[in-house]
């Protein structure tokens, strides 16, 4: 018959008490991290919070709209332009944009709008696709058409704006 060695001494071990106090210990310092991670979590929310109420509070009052563009002017959409470049041959673009005007000239500017609109066609023939490329072309784009609008509507027409310019 097979004997069974008896542990003693230091090879004796309490498997199941052993394991529950470490278990035990475990969950103290699982629920000891919970509890600091809250505790540091709710002070620096409320630090943030009032950081920012304060820095809200003492930021200066925003600006005032500007007085021309607060309600004295209105946006006028012009019909889409469809036409052919200068050079190449073979190129077009399509413009969409709208024009500001003050809101008491809005009322009879239907007449205005159309000579315009024409104004800018003529303008967008004599141009070439090089010299719309690029954002400083868009640039000198939209300079070159508020002069000639600013010049035909006889300073009704305050600004453009360019809504959207394809060139195929």
């Amino acid at each position: 018959m097979a004997r069974t060695k008896q542990l003693t001494g230091p090879e004796k071990r309490n498997w199941p008490g052993e394991n529950m106090r470490m278990i035990g210990g475990l969950v103290l310092v699982t629920a000891l991290a919970i509890g600091a991670g809250m505790f540091s979590g709710t002070r620096l929310a409320g630090t943030v919070e009032s950081n920012v109420i304060k820095r809200i509070e003492s930021s200066p009052p925003a600006l005032a709209a500007d007085a021309a563009m607060a309600g004295a002017l209105v946006l006028k959409k012009l019909a889409p332009i469809v036409t052919n470049l200068a050079a190449p041959d073979n190129t077009w673009v399509r413009l969409e944009a709208a024009v500001l005007i003050d809101r008491k000239s809005a009322i009879n500017a239907e007449p205005m709008m159309a000579t315009v609109a024409e104004d800018m066609l003529a303008f967008l023939r004599s141009v070439s696709a090089r010299q719309l490329e690029g954002a400083a072309g868009l640039k000198n784009l939209r300079e070159d058409l508020n002069e000639r609008i600013a010049i035909r509507s006889k300073g009704l027409v305050r600004d453009v704006v360019i809504e959207t310019l394809v060139v195929q």
